[in-house]
């Protein structure tokens, strides 16, 4: 019993500690992504993005996401989209991208931060393409501005962000649960241990009553 209990004690801790420190990410690898869309009271279903419009781990660069045709869309209606990282472990809030406030030809800014090869948070924002850019790529407000040009191309600006301080919240949790895991195996450990010297006790006590030396004669 306390053999099973301490082993058990050691796959936990290692568990725990293979948390803090598991791999996740190297440096250029593709972060699964995908993006939802809302118009006309209507919500689409995730969709992957291909490799070449996903982020790379550590690495900013700039894509244009291509957005299909929304069956369904009016002229008038707004055209909001999220975006999911790290197979929806981070999620977006809603950025409008056509309609009331929206920038004529919209950049979506997206802030990803990273904690040595772990990917743990990210945040957007929609702001006007540059005027640089659209001096080079004319087609991307044209896109915009015509309601009936589908796809659109979006472009979407990956930018990283690194956190090397230590989660303190993380380890405070994982070495509390160790605390509790340590004291339920020490009181386990003490039952035990008060059981089997009671049974010692016992057996003792039993064997002494038995023996014939300490029976007393009859007078």
């Amino acid at each position: 019993m306390m053999a099973s209990t301490v082993l058990l004690l050691s796959i936990v801790i290692s568990a725990c500690s293979v948390s803090l420190v598991a791999a996740n990410y190297q440096d250029g690898e593709f972060v699964p992504t995908a993006r939802r869309a809302q118009f006309h009271g209507v919500r689409t279903t995730w969709h992957d993005l291909l490799g070449r419009h996903c982020p790379r781990f550590g690495q900013d660069r700039v894509v244009a996401v291509p957005l299909p045709y929304p069956k369904g869309q009016h002229a008038s209606d707004d055209y909001k989209i999220s975006f999911s990282f790290d197979h929806d472990h981070l999620v977006t809030h809603w950025l409008r991208i056509i309609g009331k406030h929206a920038p004529a030809a919209p950049l979506i800014d997206i802030e990803l931060t990273q904690r040595a090869d772990v990917l743990t948070s990210a945040k957007a924002k929609v702001l006007p393409v540059p005027k640089y850019y659209l001096w080079q790529h004319q087609q991307l407000l044209n896109e915009f501005q015509n309601s009936t040009h589908w796809p659109k191309h979006l472009l979407v600006r990956y930018h990283w962000k690194h956190n090397d301080a230590l989660n303190v919240n993380a380890a405070l949790y994982v070495l509390f649960g160790i605390g509790i895991l340590a004291s339920a195996v020490m009181a386990v450990n003490v039952i035990v241990n008060y059981q089997q010297k009671l049974s010692e006790f016992l057996a003792n006590l039993a064997t002494e009553s038995s023996q014939p030396g300490n029976m007393q004669k009859a007078e």
